[in-house]
């Protein structure tokens, strides 16, 4: 610890980044490591190295290891332990392996092997290439699939590929037809493992005339699995999450909702399953929540400092109520939860009410709303206010009654955070009076509104600069944003593709946002019931910044591309 305090290669702002997980989630460094990026995880192994004792080496630089050498470990041990053979002596095996310190590990190997193993520490996204480029990608659902007795084309199902007519989507195989329990229930965890494996928030089954397509939700974007089940494999699957989901199998006319809580080897999701019918038969959609994801802080989320500083005194007022606007799927509960990290302490009582809970949080009384039992949004935050709270988060308002007992909350000391769908900040506050609340009511309880959409970062490994024409320069209005000196050499970035990002030039995802807090003109204007757009203008004209504008300079400091940045905003 006291090495990476006294490095010079790495930056203050990342040794605080890690030294706050560490200290949040109580992980080791060796563990923090695919959260870092590349240049971080290298300068921190070279650390760890020296102060090991133990040799780093870079596998994108080494040379393949040859093909004798890697029979000295079979190959089910190297992709379990992750540790792969790179360097050989007369008696000893030097291996790149995740964690060099494990000595159980380390002494197995060395069993296998017959000869003293020398540990060596690597990078965790590297050993992965490097176990590839060695042994061949390992395509786990392609072999569930094989040995469920499917036959595969590239992308299609294995009932055109053998030419043979699939069933109508009502009649069901016959026995001889279907594949076995235990083939189905390996097909099913391989497709929903591989999608916590590869980060997705969505996983779609969707049934076509003659295929049964997988396709995977990931920062944002689909993707086709190259290798999905057979057609004739359709019904067993659907019937399969149908009975972990708790839903009814017989029923394939009607859509069904059910939730199946789900432990990997080393996470817990929960799964939101969604079915839906069509002419060829169930589409299924699956949200796929990381229960045991770490909450992100105010200062991971992606606000820029001047807005993380207004928006972090708000957050510490006593009542009143902010608001989290976007579409499905843009990150909302990320920033609430991050606004509770900052007010979470002893000396206050914070209950939500979630649709589901995504993300757990010590001290925090947390509830799901579960309409079928009459706990409704509304019903619910009734129950709340007779709790004795002091922070109270409503996942979504979504009634004139929800948001009149979200409002009197606010209005009777109570910090109140929520979410709507609205496109911007401002029409936050015509989405309410729509609903029925008393523009008034509004406008004495608002703090803030935060309007936010999530934009794909680049890969920062493979990310190619360019400088833009003097006409999109002029387009963009970057002299509103950036001072006159830097307008001379602006420099965006593109997306390019290598390794590391699986040749998608992008890796994860960050926030844009534009933060509204009334002022009493404003404030005069909405119990006027003044237009959304005229709110939004005066708001321009006190200094806010739009979606837009915040992506463009997230753009410019080479986050993300420009066309990310129009791709989730419209002015």
């Amino acid at each position: 610890m006291d090495r990476l305090k006294a490095s010079t290669t790495i930056s203050a702002a990342d040794q605080f980044r890690v030294f706050d997980e560490k200290r949040r989630s109580g992980k080791r460094f060796l563990d923090l490591l695919p959260s870092l990026s590349l240049g971080f995880q290298t300068e921190l192994l070279k650390l760890m190295s020296e102060f090991y004792e133990i040799p780093f080496v870079d596998l994108d630089a080494h040379a393949a290891p040859d093909p004798e050498l890697l029979k000295a470990i079979p190959e089910k041990l190297i992709r379990h332990f992750k540790a792969l053979p790179i360097d050989r002596t007369a008696d000893t095996v030097t291996v790149a392996v995740a964690d060099p310190t494990d000595v159980v590990v380390v002494d197995r190997l060395g069993q296998y092997a017959k000869c003293e193993i020398i540990p060596a520490f690597a990078s965790p996204e590297a050993l992965d290439r490097a176990i590839d480029r060695a042994l061949g990608p390992l395509d786990t659902l392609g072999q569930a699939i094989k040995g469920a007795g499917g036959t595969q084309a590239k992308g299609v199902g294995g009932d055109r590929a053998s030419g043979v007519k699939p069933a109508p989507v009502s009649t069901a195989m016959s026995v001889d037809q279907a594949p076995s329990t235990a083939q189905t229930v390996e097909v099913v965890n391989t497709i929903i493992e591989k999608a916590v494996e590869t980060r997705a928030s969505d996983i779609h089954l969707e049934p076509t005339a003659d295929a049964f397509r997988v396709r995977y939700r990931v920062d944002g974007v689909l993707y086709d699995y190259e290798s999905p089940p057979p057609k004739s494999m359709e019904a067993s699957v659907i019937s399969r999450l149908k009975i972990m989901a708790n839903l009814d199998i017989a029923e394939r006319r009607l859509p069904q909702d059910g939730r199946i809580p789900y432990h990997t080897k080393d996470k817990e999701v929960n799964l939101r399953i969604s079915t839906f019918p069509t002419i060829y038969g169930e589409n299924v959609v699956i949200r796929v929540l990381d229960m045991g994801g770490s909450v992100l802080t105010l200062e991971q989320i992606g606000l820029i400092p001047d807005l993380e500083k207004k928006f972090e005194r708000l957050v510490h007022q006593a009542y009143g109520m902010i608001l989290v606007t976007g579409p499905t799927g843009s990150g909302k509960t990320t920033t609430l939860y991050a606004a509770l990290g900052k007010v979470n302490s002893v000396e206050r009582h914070i209950i939500t009410l979630e649709d589901p809970v995504e993300y757990r949080m010590e001290r925090v009384r947390q509830s799901q709303v579960d309409p079928k039992s009459g706990l409704t949004f509304a019903r619910g935050l009734r129950s709340i206010m007779r709790q004795d709270p002091d922070v109270i988060m409503v996942g979504e308002i979504r009634d004139l009654e929800t948001a009149q007992i979200a409002i009197q909350a606010a209005l009777t000391g109570h910090l109140v955070f929520s979410t709507l769908h609205t496109n911007d900040a401002a029409a936050a506050m015509t989405r309410l009076m729509d609903m029925g609340v008393e523009p008034f009511l509004i406008s004495s309880s608002v703090l803030c509104v935060v309007a936010q959409r999530l934009v794909r970062q680049l890969c920062t490994s493979c990310r190619k600069p360019y400088q833009p024409d003097g006409a999109l320069l002029k387009r963009l209005k970057l002299d509103e944003l950036l001072p006159s000196e830097k307008l001379s050499k602006v420099t965006f970035y593109d997306h390019a593709g290598c390794g590391r990002c699986k040749q998608t030039g992008y890796q994860g995802r960050a926030g844009i946002f534009e933060v509204l807090v009334p002022n009493d003109e404003m404030r005069r204007m909405i119990v006027r019931k003044d237009s959304a757009e005229a709110i939004r203008k005066v708001a321009i004209q006190q200094g806010m910044k739009t979606l837009q504008q915040d992506g463009l300079l997230k753009a410019f400091h080479g986050f993300t591309t420009l066309d990310e940045v129009f791709r989730v905003t419209q002015e």
